[in-house]
């Protein structure tokens, strides 16, 4: 009676702990699973609107672009993005090649509007960046893009 007794405790104590260390390492595992989606959901779309700006127009590489600033905004709300930096330094490379792209477009205020907005975004993951570092980087980029568009 006393095995008997025993093995009964023994066994609801099992349960118990199974019950609460399953729970546990379930939550874990889905709270994994959610930021790795997270993440190849970013990574995925910064590579769509990448290579749909590199294929576009001024305006829809605008669009483009700007919809993947819109989706990366959204993302950093949700608490299992909070500290992923590639999407801040993702989200502030957007920033400059939109800032580009107004440079060509003679857009000088948008322009700066949007080196402001990567100055931001850098900042936000701990990197200090001077808006005249910035502005060289989008100098880069306008020079680039000059050299490889066909002339008119």
């Amino acid at each position: 009676m006393k095995a008997l007794k025993f093995c009964g405790i023994a066994l609801a104590s099992g349960l118990i702990l199974g019950v609460f260390f399953g729970g546990y390492i379930g939550r874990t595992w889905a709270a994994g699973g959610a930021i790795l989606w997270e993440v190849s959901a970013a990574a995925g779309y910064e590579q769509l609107a990448s290579l749909q700006s590199d294929q576009a127009d001024p305006d829809h590489a605008r669009q483009a672009l700007l919809g993947f600033t819109d989706f990366s905004r959204s993302m950093t709300k949700l608490h299992s993005a909070q500290g992923d930096k590639a999407l801040l330094v993702d989200t502030g490379r957007t920033y400059l090649r939109l800032a580009a792209i107004e440079e060509l477009a003679g857009n000088s205020n948008l322009s700066h509007k949007y080196v402001l907005d990567a100055q931001q975004s850098f900042k936000s993951m701990g990197r200090k960046i001077s808006e005249q570092d910035l502005n060289q980087q989008v100098a880069k980029i306008v020079a680039s893009a000059r050299l490889s568009s066909p002339p008119s």
